[in-house]
C-alpha cells in the first residue's frame, strides 16, 4: 500500500506542477549539467523531472528516500521498459537486477538476451504499449520507462511499485542525453557509480570533440532520410547537429532552430545538398536497398559520389539496433564515428563501430 501511496503522490506532483520555474536561486543551481529536464541541487533528497508536452509542460517530484527505503537492499528488482533504460542499467553492472523488458527483439545486449533465453526476464509488451497485466503479474520491485504523453503516466495509476518515468530521448544534446544516468543512479541508491561513468563519458566525448576544434575545412553534411517522398531532417538545434558540428562538419540544416524533425520535399533536399560531400543517417545498408525504398535517392550528388553511410552496423536478425541502445549511451562513441567519416585523417587507425557506408 505504501508503493501506491508514493506513486499517487508523484502523480499528483504531476499535475500539480503544470508550469513550474526552472530557473534556480544563485545558491541552487542545478547539479545536472547539460539535461534541461532534470533538476536537483547538491545533497537534495529530491529530483524534479520535466515532460515538455507538445501542448505545454508538467513536472514530477521524485523523493528519493522515501523511493529507495522502499527498495530491497539487494537485489532489487527492476522492469527495465525501454532499450535505453537496458544500456544505462548495463552501464550502471545492474543487468542481473533486469528482471521485465520490452521489445526483447529489438535488445542488443547479450547478457540481457541470455538472462530472458535463460527464464530469469519476462516481456511485457512494446516500449509504446506497455501490457500493464503482465507488468501487475511481473510484480518488480521498481519500473523504468519513457513518457511520451500524459496518457503515458496515467496508465500506470494501478502499478503497486515506484515508476520512473524518463524524458531522455527529448535532451537536444549527446550528452544531455546519457546524462540521465545520473538520475537513475540516484533513484537505485548507485550514485557514486553513476556519476563515475557519466564523467568518465563526457571526458571521452570532449576529448574526440577537442579534435575538431582548430578545423577549419568543414565539409558539408546531408543528415535524415525520406519516407513516401517527404524528407524528414533533424532540426539545428537537435542532438544530431550537435554530433555533426561537434566531429567538425557543416550540417545543410544548422541554421533551423527545431529540435526535432524539419519536414521537406525532395526538390528541397536535392537543392540543399548539392554540394554536400557526406549524407549521414539511412538505415538502408546498401545502395540496391535505397534504389528499392526511393529511386529519387540517384538523383543526390552524395548517391552519385558514393558517400552515403548508415547506422546499421550493429544489427541483430530481428532488427535492433544497437545504436539505440549501446549507442545512446557511449554518444563519445558515436561522435569517434562522425569523426571518422567527416575527417577521417584525424582517426587513420580508427575503425567505426555503429556507422557503416554502404556497399
Amino acid at each position: 500500500m505504501k508503493r501506491v501511496f508514493l506513486f499517487c503522490l508523484a502523480v499528483i506532483s504531476l499535475f500539480a506542477c503544470s508550469s513550474p520555474q526552472k530557473t534556480a536561486a544563485p545558491n541552487e543551481e542545478n547539479i545536472f549539467k547539460y539535461a534541461q529536464n532534470l533538476y536537483s541541487r547538491q545533497g537534495s533528497d529530491t529530483v524534479v523531472v520535466y515532460f515538455p508536452w507538445t501542448d505545454g509542460r508538467d513536472s514530477m517530484v521524485y523523493c528519493l528516500n522515501e523511493i529507495r527505503k522502499n527498495l530491497p537492499e539487494q537485489n532489487t528488482s527492476i522492469a527495465a521498459l525501454s532499450t535505453t533504460d537496458i544500456a544505462m542499467l548495463s552501464e550502471l553492472g545492474l543487468v542481473d537486477n533486469i528482471s521485465g523488458v520490452c521489445d526483447y527483439f529489438r535488445i542488443s545486449n547479450e547478457a540481457v538476451r541470455k538472462r530472458y533465453d535463460d527464464g530469469h526476464i519476462q516481456n511485457v509488451g512494446t516500449s509504446m504499449e506497455v501490457n500493464i497485466e503482465a507488468l501487475l503479474a511481473l510484480n518488480p520491485d521498481i519500473a523504468i520507462t519513457s513518457a511520451f504523453n500524459r496518457a503515458d503516466i496515467q496508465k500506470y495509476q494501478h502499478v503497486q511499485c515506484p515508476v520512473v518515468f524518463t524524458t531522455s530521448w527529448q535532451e537536444v544534446s549527446p550528452l544531455a542525453r546519457v546524462e540521465w544516468i545520473r538520475f537513475l543512479g540516484m533513484i537505485l541508491g548507485v550514485q557514486d557509480k553513476a556519476d563515475s561513468v557519466f564523467f568518465s563519458i563526457e571526458k571521452k566525448y570532449n576529448a574526440m570533440k577537442s579534435l575538431t576544434d582548430t578545423i577549419a575545412n568543414k565539409p558539408v553534411v546531408l543528415a535524415g532520410a525520406a519516407s513516401n517522398d517527404i524528407w524528414y531532417m533533424p532540426g539545428g538545434a537537435s542532438y544530431i547537429a550537435t554530433f555533426i558540428a561537434d566531429a567538425g562538419g557543416n550540417f545543410i540544416g544548422k541554421n533551423n532552430t527545431n529540435t526535432g524533425s524539419v519536414v521537406l520535399n525532395f526538390e528541397q533536399v536535392m537543392q540543399l545538398s548539392a554540394n554536400a560531400d557526406v549524407w549521414i543517417g539511412c538505415d538502408e545498408k546498401s545502395y540496391e536497398d535505397l534504389d528499392a525504398i526511393n529511386k529519387n535517392y540517384k538523383l543526390l550528388s552524395v548517391y552519385q559520389k558514393r558517400t552515403i553511410y548508415n547506422r546499421s552496423k550493429r544489427c541483430n536478425a530481428n532488427g535492433g539496433n544497437d545504436y539505440w541502445e549501446y549507442g545512446y549511451v557511449r554518444p563519445d562513441i558515436v561522435l569517434a564515428d562522425y569523426i571518422k567519416i567527416i575527417h577521417p585523417e584525424l582517426l587513420p587507425n580508427y575503425e567505426t563501430v555503429f556507422l557503416d557506408s554502404l556497399k
